[in-house]
Parts: C-alpha cells; sequence; structure tokens
C-alpha cells in the first residue's frame, strides 16, 4: 500500500505513519517524494504527532552516510496495526534495517524513472499474503499445506509492463539457503500461470550476482524465470 497512502483518505499524519510502517525504515527524501510533501509539512506533521501521543509513535534516525531516516516505535506499529487492523506482533526494524532500505532503493529508483502511474509495490506481508491467495486459486490446497511449503518474497513489483517477485540480496546466506530458496520458489511458483512466474533479485556486486546465478543454473526450475542484477541495474 506504501504508493497509495499519498492520496488516501487518511489524516496526514496517518499517512505518515503508514508509508513508514510499509517502508519499515525510509530515507527522508523517498519519504518526501511518495507523499509529496516539503520538508516544512514533515515536520508540522512530526510536531502533532509528539502532541497527540503520550509514547513517541516514529522516530528519526541518521544513516552512516549522515542522511535522515525514519521508523516506528513499537508503540507506533501497534498503532498502525490497530488503524488498519492488522493482527501481529509489533516488530521493529532495527536488526533488518540495512536490508529494508536495500530493498525499498529498487522501488525508489523505478517510481523516480517512470512514475506512479499503474505501480503497485507490494511490502514482504502483503507480498506474503497475495502468494498465498495467487497458490490458493492455482491449487485449491488447504492452508495448512499452504503453509507448509510457504516461501516469503521480499516483495511485489507491478506495473503496466507485468509482475515481478522481487529479492534483495545483501550477501549474507550461503550457498546452502540459495539453493533452498531456489527451490521454494519453483515449488511456489510452478502451479501460477505465466505472468506470475517471474522473480528479479537484485544483489550488491558483481561477484554475487554471478554467484547466485551460477546456482539457479543447476536447478530443474519448471519455467521459473529469475533474473539477477546489480543494484541500480536492475530492469523491470
Amino acid at each position: 500500500m506504501i504508493l497509495q497512502w499519498r492520496n488516501s483518505d487518511f489524516a496526514p499524519e496517518q499517512q505518515l505513519l503508514g508509508v513508514v510502517f510499509d517502508a519499515g525504515v525510509i530515507l527522508r527524501d523517498d519519504l518526501l517524494f511518495l507523499l509529496g510533501w516539503s520538508v516544512h509539512k514533515l515536520k508540522r506533521n512530526l510536531r502533532r504527532l509528539r502532541t497527540k501521543q503520550a509514547e513517541p509513535l516514529i522516530r528519526g534516525v541518521k544513516s552512516s552516510d549522515n542522511h535522515h531516516m525514519y521508523l516506528l516505535t513499537e508503540t507506533g506499529i501497534r498503532y498502525v496495526h490497530q488503524m488498519l487492523g492488522i493482527e501481529g506482533k509489533a516488530v521493529t526494524m532495527e536488526a533488518q534495517m540495512n536490508h529494508a532500505l536495500g530493498l525499498n532503493a529498487i522501488l525508489m529508483r523505478y517510481v523516480r524513472a517512470h512514475g506512479f502511474d499503474g505501480v503497485r509495490w507490494f511490502n514482504t506481508r502483503e507480498a506474503a499474503d497475495e502468494l498465498w491467495f495467487l497458490r490458493k486459486l492455482a491449487t485449491g490446497q488447504v492452508d495448512t499445506d499452504l503453509r507448509a511449503t510457504a516461501i516469503r518474497p521480499d516483495a511485489i513489483l507491478r506495473t503496466p509492463n507485468g509482475f515481478w517477485w522481487v529479492e534483495y540480496d545483501n550477501a549474507t546466506e550461503n550457498s546452502r539457503q540459495i539453493w533452498r530458496k531456489f527451490q521454494m520458489y519453483v515449488t511456489n511458483l510452478a502451479p501460477l500461470d505465466d505472468s506470475f512466474r517471474r522473480v528479479v533479485w537484485v544483489t550488491k556486486s558483481e561477484h554475487r550476482r554471478a554467484f547466485l546465478e551460477t546456482i539457479w543454473r543447476r536447478v530443474d526450475h519448471a519455467d521459473v524465470r529469475m533474473s539477477f542484477y546489480v543494484q541500480t541495474e536492475e530492469v523491470f
């Protein structure tokens, strides 16, 4: 829902919380771009949240290269869960900040180049729900069987030109883990329509990209199409 907040009926401070929630952690420049806000409007709504709430809902931090970024506190996540009717434990993003920033950068490169029209981005939670729904329609399996073989994609990008599952690889998983993830993707996507069997992997270096591609060549992939790119060079 991250691209839909700017035109939603929620109050501005709720739009702010919603974008940060969907992003996990987000650079200030990206937040302003997604909402179409000025720095002044952002500061005004941050003040409103501080005035209205007894506990902080959002906090600002600086990245290693001195960029401002925002993430929700545990209280903020619980607030958004209640706002959206989401059930689940409130988990903050401190441990996943680098991964979330790398993943969000893929989306931001796309919308800055191509705009918002006809574009949808599903975060990890939304992508998992979408994959469950597509598999349910395609196979008719019961929920327990779907859960037993489920994979959680990092994201989905849907554009006027197609649909892609998105994985951001920050080079922390070993060969066995990558092989397992490839096998799970084949299991999950093979029953789906051809238009839903495309996966884009974005990673940090040419060496890592080649490593991923080499493992994929050894997988019996049943018409699932994987593409591998170094970050900033991805193609959709």
